[in-house]
């Protein structure tokens, strides 16, 4: 039961990996905010709060990939097969399991 759960765990968190563009945009957000509260505050402020929101997301994004990064080793201890599905995305198969399409069609 509790690899059933490591594994649709795993495959929720897919949808909320932090990729490239979204580290990027992240950041670029810490850079606005600190534009913004430069105009309206004391510039101590604005570098505070910014790096404030940039650690946030450091931390936030460190904290997600180790965590999926432990379900994908409890996952490989427990015989699943770690595989790229067709968008590049890491999946995990059963012991035994094929991918979809990937049938030996001479088999008798």
């Amino acid at each position: 039961m509790a690899v059933l759960k490591d594994l649709i765990t795993f495959d929720v968190m897919a949808q909320y990996i932090a990729d490239r563009s979204q580290k990027v945009k992240g950041y670029l957000a810490c850079a606005v905010l600190t534009v913004i509260l430069l105009v309206d505050r004391s510039p101590v402020e604005a570098v505070a709060s910014g790096g404030a929101v940039a650690l946030l997301f450091t931390v936030a994004f460190k904290v997600g990939a180790s965590r999926r990064g432990k379900i994908a080793q409890r996952l490989t201890d427990a015989g699943f097969l770690a595989v790229r599905d067709e968008q590049g995305g890491q999946r995990f198969l059963r012991p035994g399991q094929q991918l979809p399409g990937h049938t030996n069609p001479f088999a008798a």
